[in-house]
């Protein structure tokens, strides 16, 4: 059995994740992945049957996402670029939800589960349900109520950054969910139609492919993730960290979304509980998708983009939203006047 590359083997591991955490341009994933021994892309060609092949020991590789080769079909699935956005939003709010989930059955596991998503709002954050908001008074209680929700929108977040040097948008959708633990992250979040989600009714959605479109339109995207230390459930404690890009195969026609993984058996890189403590890395997780193609469209862009994450909010809890106002507002007023 082959090892995983150790992070650490290479890189001050606390340094190098205060820097990738911070991660929001092509320059900066560049630098970053600068730093490992990363074998090219045309050196190891996954094989599913025997993933050991062809594996250089002591390097990282660019594994399939869902260690399927084929799956550039699957990933350029999404009609509209905002679309993936929302869908990531939506699985941020079911990693909230699930960690409520969990804890209840760490205090009771007799506990049945709500049989909606609003079910389990109301139950775990006593939130009323939408149509109940407008409803909302002056009074002491309804106060209450929205200092309640505003303080569960801090726990989900999407940030919309223009960088002027690098002339690129990066989205940024960070959790203050469950999270992953580093074992699981290839098994789960950068699986393509596999679902934990079955036979979970108070989650929103099922099989969780929909933000995986995001690559598609994305240069380069990252993924950290931590489990909640309560909820580890016997894996050690510490933080998965990737990469994501396009592959273009040389001589081959079937391109594919690929991530940087430390072992065959899709493992990606990562640090210890010490070392995401020293990077400040709280349980949850973080998508962030460096140079992503909205197309043209000026203000058109955060105006759907705010539609899409709208509809996201139909389903509760809700998020807040962020952006660099100074440098979008500079690229909308430059592209609403072409």
């Amino acid at each position: 059995m082959i090892e995983p590359t150790n992070l650490a083997s290479y890189v001050p591991t606390a340094t190098f994740l205060t820097h990738a955490i911070k991660a929001t341009t092509s320059f900066d994933i560049e630098a970053l992945l600068a730093q490992l021994p990363i074998t090219p892309e045309d050196e190891y060609i996954y094989d599913e049957e025997n993933p050991d092949l062809g594996w250089q020991r002591g390097k990282f590789h660019w594994m399939p996402v869902g260690r399927e080769r084929g799956n550039a079909g699957r990933i350029k699935q999404a009609n509209q670029p905002v679309n993936p956005i929302a869908e990531r939003a939506i699985n941020g709010m079911e990693a909230i939800i699930e960690m409520a989930r969990q804890r209840e059955l760490l205090a009771d596991a007799s506990a049945l589960a709500p049989p909606t998503p609003r079910g389990a709002v109301e139950r775990y954050f006593n939130l009323p349900p939408l149509d109940q908001l407008p409803k909302l008074d002056d009074s002491e209680v309804s106060k209450g109520v929205r200092a309640k929700a505003r303080e569960l929108a801090k726990q989900l977040r999407v940030r919309l950054i223009f960088d002027k040097t690098a002339r690129e948008f990066t989205v940024a959708i960070e959790d203050d969910g469950i999270g992953q633990a580093p074992v699981s992250i290839h098994r789960t979040l950068l699986s393509l139609g596999l679902t934990t989600k079955a036979d979970k009714f108070y989650l929103i959605g099922v099989f969780g492919q929909g933000g995986s479109s995001a690559y598609a339109v994305s240069k380069y995207s990252w993924v950290t993730s931590r489990r909640a230390a309560d909820l580890l459930n016997g894996e050690a404690d510490g933080v998965g960290w990737t990469v994501i890009k396009h592959v273009f195969p040389r001589g081959r026609r079937d391109d594919y979304f690929a991530y940087l993984a430390a072992a065959p058996d899709g493992r990606v890189p990562f640090a210890s509980e010490a070392d995401a403590d020293a990077a400040n890395i709280r349980h949850g997780t973080r998508f962030v998708h460096i140079g992503y193609d909205f197309g043209r469209g000026g203000s058109a862009i955060t105006r759907q983009l705010y539609t899409a994450l709208t509809v996201a909010e139909l389903q509760p809890p809700r998020c807040s939203i962020k952006r660099s106002r100074r440098s979008l507002s500079e690229y909308e007023s430059r592209n609403d006047n072409e």
